[in-house]
């Protein structure tokens, strides 16, 4: 949970911090997403992967099961590591997925970089009108 800690006190976010200072609400959000259960409107499931690095959390993965208007438009974006990223794949196609969509932020060159490292093909840039930011796709054949 320090990862979060440093993320509140830096002003920054992540993925999944909103109950970050209570780890066991956390945790049973965690789980529900994974199962898919009981999420916010809008919400599909998902699957997290931790990334660590000399026991301290280093980054943060999540995987939809789900492809909703939103995310085909404008995805649901993180820092990626190329590492973390080519882990999410495998479970991609291991969940029956023959394409994956990459998405990140216009002016992120280290999550694009990470993108085409694994495969990515630039499909487009579209304008995320509730984040205000303009977002690259890329698809990647599985």
């Amino acid at each position: 949970m320090g990862f979060y800690e440093e993320l509140f006190t830096s002003g920054g976010s992540c993925i999944g911090c909103g109950n970050g200072r209570d780890y066991d609400r956390w945790l049973k959000e965690m789980q529900n997403r994974h199962a898919g259960t009981v999420l916010p409107e809008g919400f599909v499931r998902e699957g997290f992967c931790l990334c660590c690095e000399a026991g301290k959390l280093a980054g943060v993965y999540s995987f939809k099961f789900e492809r909703t208007e939103s995310l085909l438009n404008c995805g649901s974006r993180v820092g990626y590591a190329a590492e973390i990223l080519r882990q999410g794949l495998i479970l991609a196609k291991g969940a029956g997925f023959d394409r994956f969509l990459a998405v990140c932020d216009k002016d992120n060159l280290a999550s694009e970089k990470a993108i085409l490292k694994n495969g990515g093909i630039r499909e487009d840039k579209r304008c995320d009108k509730e984040e205000q930011v303009f977002v690259k796709r890329f698809w990647i054949d599985l």
